[in-house]
């Protein structure tokens, strides 16, 4: 269940609602802009929203850029173990393959100490390199959560 304190500050709100856009019971920025809008707390004098212009100019067949899917997804958080099953003549190559898989060394550390949630795709890109270097066993991470894709 999402609620409105789930939604991060700044995020982009959605109010073309299902009578615009078919997608909105399953789009994180339309949910976000009813929970807003059904909320009892005193309103933002301002929020970034969808131009809902945009959304009426769409086709039925068109697909919104903008659109987030509220589909759980599993992340994983931290690192620790990771390299249990590495081979030692091997480890400073997965090592800096593994870096590679983000966006900057900075993430790595991160996600390493589980500070930032590693995504789907990054789980994949780690178990390819595994593969790739001929590790038959599977990337372990400390732990699993279920979360949306902001």
């Amino acid at each position: 269940m999402i609620l409105l304190q789930d939604v991060p500050d700044g995020y982009e709100y959605c109010f073309a609602g299902n009578g615009k856009c078919p997608k909105a019971s399953s789009c994180l920025r339309a949910i976000a802009a009813q929970l807003l809008s059904e909320s009892e707390d005193p309103q933002p004098q301002s929020v970034r929203a969808v131009n809902p212009f945009y959304v009426g100019s769409l086709s039925g067949s068109s697909t919104c850029a903008r659109y987030r899917s509220n589909e759980q997804l599993h992340y994983a958080r931290g690192m620790t173990r990771i390299f249990d099953e590495v081979p030692a003549k091997l480890l400073s190559t997965v090592r800096h393959r593994v870096m590679g898989c983000f966006s900057c060394e900075r993430y790595y550390y991160h996600c390493r100490k589980g500070e930032r949630p590693i995504s789907p795709e990054e789980q994949q890109r780690i178990a390819r390199v595994f593969k790739a270097v001929g590790i038959s066993t599977k990337p372990k991470f400390d732990r699993y959560e279920y979360a949306v894709a902001w």
